[in-house]
């Protein structure tokens, strides 16, 4: 009889890991194909908001978590980048970039400003401007002409603002450093046709 009770044994255990790997896979097929349509939906979204459809773009925009509100911020990435031009930021350049994102209608106390803030403190990423490359090159195609010249004069205008907010080298005499000024030709060249 305990021959038959082992045999009993080891047959419920291999029904039980059966069933176990058969749910563990199923789980996994069911988390990869949600995962697949909530990239769909969001990619999806993002070209609504943008109007751009560029796949390789929107791949890269969802990598980066640029989604929604998130759009926005990413909008501003290039005054992130003259905050850092000289290699580090100070609170007069980050509240610079603060309020510009104020003024472009991101709430003060939202989780989105609180990415900018932290894109500030980290500093730009060789992503980040990979995809804001990719990012301009499509507004260029998008855009009309007088469009992209009001896009890219009020980016330049803000960047300036950054750029001056911390008085350069020499504070009173030098308002921007040359490294400021070379990212912003930079963002002027990447919003030019």
């Amino acid at each position: 009889m305990s021959s038959f009770q082992s045999r009993d044994a080891f047959q419920d255990r291999a029904v039980s890991l059966e069933e176990g790997y058969f749910r563990t896979r199923d789980s996994a097929l069911v988390d990869k194909l949600r995962n697949v349509f909530e990239n769909k939906m969001a990619k999806d979204e993002l070209a609504k908001a943008t109007g751009i459809t560029n796949d390789d773009f929107l791949n890269r925009m969802l990598q980066l978590n640029i989604r929604g509100e998130m759009l926005t911020a990413f909008k501003l990435f290039p005054l992130v980048e003259v905050a850092w031009a000289d290699g580090s930021f100070d609170s007069a350049e980050a509240e610079a970039v603060i309020n510009a994102a104020i003024n472009q209608g991101i709430p003060r106390d939202s989780e989105v400003l609180g990415h900018l803030k932290e894109w500030l403190h980290k500093g730009p990423t060789q992503e980040g401007r990979t995809v804001w490359k990719m990012y301009a090159s499509e507004l260029r195609k998008k855009l009309s002409p007088t469009e992209l010249a009001t896009f890219r004069d009020d980016m330049v205008k803000h960047a300036h603002t950054v750029a001056q907010a911390s008085g350069g080298i020499l504070s009173m005499f030098l308002a921007e450093s040359s490294e400021e000024k070379k990212v912003i030709q930079e963002l002027k060249k990447d919003l030019t046709v």
